[in-house]
């Protein structure tokens, strides 16, 4: 990592392996030297086993495709009955949040 004079480092001891690198364009969340997470224009960089807690249809793809239910991807796909592996799902919660926000405001005018 390059060091600059805008850069910040928080460890909790000056012999942590674990800390925090802070620089104007880049963050990195450094466990030690083959687990980390990296921030920077190049895009996010990650290092590590990971583990994600949660199910494979709140993980979307593109911003509009989910994965199917995980009971559903355990199914073969064949050529009698085809499963696609992503659904398109648009965010459309949040096109009805913002409509049920404008009615608030509308109701503060009246």
């Amino acid at each position: 990592m390059a060091t600059s004079d805008t850069a910040r480092v928080f460890r909790t001891s000056k012999v942590a392996k674990a800390g925090l690198f802070v620089e104007e364009g880049a963050i990195s969340i450094v466990g030690d030297k083959r687990h980390f997470v990296v921030a920077d224009s190049r895009g996010i960089t990650i290092r590590g086993p990971i583990s994600m807690v949660t199910t494979s249809e709140s993980i979307r793809k593109g911003g509009l495709f989910v994965g199917l239910n995980d009971y559903l991807e355990q199914l073969p796909s064949t050529i009698i009955s085809p499963l696609p592996r992503n659904v398109p799902f648009p965010p459309v919660y949040m096109v009805a949040n913002v409509v049920k926000d404008i009615a608030l405001f509308m109701a503060f005018l009246v």
